[in-house]
């Protein structure tokens, strides 16, 4: 996730299902325990009311007479409540006209002890509840019984499944409701950085120099850091800029001295070819620190550019350069495929490879390129010779040229190559797997 918002609201959504998970199986728990604390209430009146309507003979018998019965479900076949009495032997020896089908008595407690038994403890059909009886009849009359009264459990289910259904609709509506005011917090949180990324994207797209507006102080710092960066950003290039252009110019003169004196007749042959090869250097080494200048380097949240007509206009002009050797240039290119560099920079490395391929090509240069990732991948494809088969890149040295009979003096590779590397791109020399020539294959961010 590389949202801040969705990773909060991820995290707080897993948060608020845990507790309402929790929640829901504590009432769920406490409600099911307060329901069977309430049937085990119910079950011991009746076995009271039972008691003191029961009859025991001196010969141990138990008796209680229809009319007795203090629950008129005791008197109903399949009525619901339903008792018997066991001996100790565990025989039943009484049951309520209520009972219809066979009801497995629990472990007989001890005297005077109570055996609840839910219906999970058991089966699912019944709620039991039994009770220990010792009867005295004389000194060798000692009785001991078990009274069982029972429940169905269907209505205590029932019930409950109906609680459980009101109980996770109301949680889940609650939840929706947590998890929305939870998003509508999120968003006016996370407002002042929604603002500073259109203060970048206005930046980017240079509708704006700095960030203006105020901001929480959290952000304070880093706006202040980003608009010093950009200013610092901005006086460097220009000083840089200056300074070569400065440079360039001041060497003009003295150049041009010593490029009269190499035509000084009384100037040996020797040391002619030797000035004129010093000049050559030095014209060279000024020509690349100019052009160098004339690029505006990688710049701090540059507008995302549009590649397909810059490329365009560069074969409209490579065309009618030449037209007389009838050099084809083809555009293979998205037009929503866009580069974030200068335009003036994305013109002079295109320009150069472009005008490289046609001058060492035959008569066609191809263009395409393509997305990856987060870069957008520019091939530039010949149908000449190609580069040499070992160390290729070599050719990116300045003053490095694969063909020595051509005019040039070898830098314009160079030159894209360190405008490529300044926005953390990169340029390597290939064969053309369509053409058969060579291939420039420029990466750069998109």
């Amino acid at each position: 996730m590389n949202s801040l918002a969705a990773r909060l609201l991820v995290a707080a959504g897993l948060v608020l299902l845990a507790f309402v998970a929790l929640t829901g199986l504590a009432l769920e728990r406490a409600v099911y325990q307060r329901a069977l604390q309430a049937e085990r209430d119910k079950l011991q009146g009746l076995t009271y009311a039972l008691l003191g309507s029961a009859e025991i003979g001196d010969d141990g018998s138990f008796r209680l007479p229809e009319r007795s019965l203090p629950d008129s479900d005791l008197a109903r076949p399949g009525g619901g409540l339903y008792a018997l009495v066991t001996d100790g032997d565990g025989a039943v020896i009484w049951q309520s006209p209520s009972i219809i089908d066979f009801i497995a008595p629990p472990p007989a407690p001890g005297v005077g002890q109570w055996r609840f038994v839910p219906p999970q403890d058991d089966d699912n059909r019944w709620i039991k509840l039994a009770f220990g009886i010792r009867w005295v009849a004389g000194e060798d009359q000692d009785y001991r019984f078990t009274l069982i009264v029972a429940e169905s459990a269907d209505p205590l289910t029932a019930q409950l499944e109906r609680f459980r259904g009101v109980l996770w609709l109301w949680l889940s509506g609650a939840a929706g409701l947590l998890l929305a005011v939870q998003l509508a917090i999120l968003r006016w949180g996370l407002a002042p950085v929604r603002r500073l990324s259109r203060s970048l994207r206005d930046i980017e797209a240079g509708r704006r120099e700095r960030i203006e507006g105020q901001h929480p102080k959290e952000l304070r710092s880093l706006v202040r850091s980003l608009n010093a960066l950009l200013a610092s950003e901005k006086a460097r290039l220009e000083r840089y800029r200056n300074a070569l252009a400065d440079l360039a110019h001041a060497l003009k003169t003295p150049v041009a001295v010593l490029r009269g004196m190499t035509n000084e007749p009384a100037l040996p042959d020797e040391q002619r070819r030797h000035l004129q090869g010093q000049l050559a250097r030095i014209n060279e080494i000024v020509d690349y620190q100019v052009q160098r200048a004339a690029a505006a380097g990688t710049r701090t949240l540059a507008p995302p550019v549009s590649l397909a007509p810059i490329v365009e206009r560069l074969a409209g002009a490579l065309r009618k350069v030449y037209a007389e050797s009838g050099n084809h240039f083809e555009v293979q290119l998205n037009p929503r495929l866009t580069v974030a560099a200068d335009e003036g920079d994305l013109t002079e490395v295109i320009g150069n490879v472009m005008d490289n391929a046609a001058k060492y090509g035959r008569h066609r240069v191809q263009v395409s390129g393509k997305r990856e990732g987060d870069a957008t991948v520019i091939f530039i494809d010949d149908d000449g010779n190609g580069f040499p088969e070992e160390e290729p890149d070599a050719l990116l040295q300045r003053g490095v040229r694969a063909d020595a009979r051509r005019e040039g003096q070898g830098i314009g590779l160079a030159v894209a190559a360190e405008i490529v590397k300044a926005y953390g791109g990169d340029l390597h020399l290939t064969r053309a797997p369509t053409l058969g020539g060579g291939r420039v294959r420029l990466r750069l961010p998109g």
